[in-house]
C-alpha cells in the first residue's frame, strides 16, 4: 500500500462523531447501572479522582432531564477536567433552568449517600476540546479525608502501552473501568474535522470501545493520566480517540491552577 494511501486511510479513521453525545439523558437520579469493573490496585489513585458530571433541568415538556458525563480531579482544591463539548451540552440541558450549575459527584458511593457539589467553569480550550472547572468545595469520599486527585503523565506515550479508561457511560452511577492498549499516536482534528481549516491536536488512539457519557474520561497507565477521551473512532467503532494530557497541563498553568506530575 502506498504511503499516501495509508495517510489518507488514517485521516478517514479520525473523522468525527464525538462522544459528545457525551451528555446522555437518564431517567432518574437513583438509577443503578452495573457497578465498576475491577481496576488494578496501582491505578486506584486515578479511579478515586474520577467524577460524574450531572446537569439537571426541565425539558420543553417540563419533565426533568438528567444529563451526565465524566471528568477527573487534578488537585486537592476541587479543580477538574472534562471536554469543552461536555460543558456546551450541559448548558443546553440547563438552558431552561437559569442559574443552575453543573454538579459533580465522586464514584464509589451508594446512590443515596453520594454528595453532589456545584461547579463553575474556569476556562475552555475549545481548540483541544478541554474544559477546566472548579467545584464549590472539594469533594471527598468521607468526612475528614484528603480530597482525591489524579497525577498527570506528560512523558512520551509508546504504542503498545497498556492503559485503562474509567468513566460513567450511559449514566452509570459507579465508574466503569476498561483496559486496552495504545495503538497509535499522532495528530488529529478533534472538532469540525471535515473542515481542513481547523487545528490538529496531539492525540492517542486506544483499542477500547467507549459509549456516550465517556467523554472527559481519563486514559491512564499505572504511572498517571496520559490523555482525555474525546470521541469514538467513527470507522473502527471498537477504537477511541483521546487528546494528549500536555494540553491539560497547559490549560491549568495558564489559569494558575496547581496540578500533580506523575513520578
Amino acid at each position: 500500500m502506498k504511503a499516501s494511501t495509508i495517510a489518507r486511510n488514517r485521516l478517514v479513521r479520525l473523522m468525527s462523531f464525538a462522544l459528545g453525545i457525551s451528555f446522555v439523558l437518564a431517567r432518574g437520579f437513583d438509577s443503578q447501572p452495573p457497578g465498576p469493573r475491577g481496576s488494578p490496585p496501582q491505578a486506584d489513585h486515578v479511579l478515586r479522582a474520577v467524577v460524574q458530571l450531572v446537569a439537571v433541568g426541565p425539558s420543553a415538556s417540563d419533565r426533568t432531564l438528567q444529563c451526565t458525563a465524566t471528568g477527573f480531579l487534578i488537585d486537592e482544591e476541587g479543580y477538574f477536567i472534562t471536554n469543552a463539548h461536555v460543558v456546551e451540552d450541559a448548558r443546553q440541558c440547563l438552558q431552561k433552568a437559569p442559574g443552575a450549575k453543573i454538579l459533580i459527584k465522586l464514584g464509589g458511593e451508594p446512590s443515596r449517600a453520594a454528595q453532589a457539589v456545584p461547579a463553575d467553569v474556569v476556562a475552555l480550550d475549545e481548540a483541544n476540546d478541554l474544559a477546566l472547572l472548579k467545584a464549590e468545595r472539594p469533594p471527598v469520599h468521607s468526612p475528614g479525608e484528603t480530597p482525591p486527585y489524579a497525577e498527570l503523565d506528560a512523558r512520551p506515550v509508546p504504542v503498545g502501552l497498556t492503559v485503562m479508561v474509567s468513566g460513567h457511560p450511559a449514566s452509570a452511577w459507579q465508574p466503569i473501568t476498561q483496559t486496552g492498549q495504545v495503538i497509535w499516536t499522532g495528530k488529529a482534528r478533534l472538532e469540525e474535522i471535515n473542515d481542513p481549516r481547523t487545528e490538529v491536536s496531539d492525540a492517542v488512539e486506544v483499542n477500547i470501545r467507549l459509549q456516550p457519557g465517556s467523554s472527559g474520561s481519563p486514559v491512564y497507565s499505572p504511572a498517571g493520566i496520559i490523555a482525555v477521551v474525546n470521541k469514538r473512532d467513527p470507522v473502527w467503532r471498537d477504537y477511541s480517540i483521546a487528546v494528549a494530557i500536555h494540553y491539560v497541563i497547559e490549560l491549568a498553568e495558564r489559569n494558575h491552577v496547581p496540578w500533580h506530575a506523575a513520578n
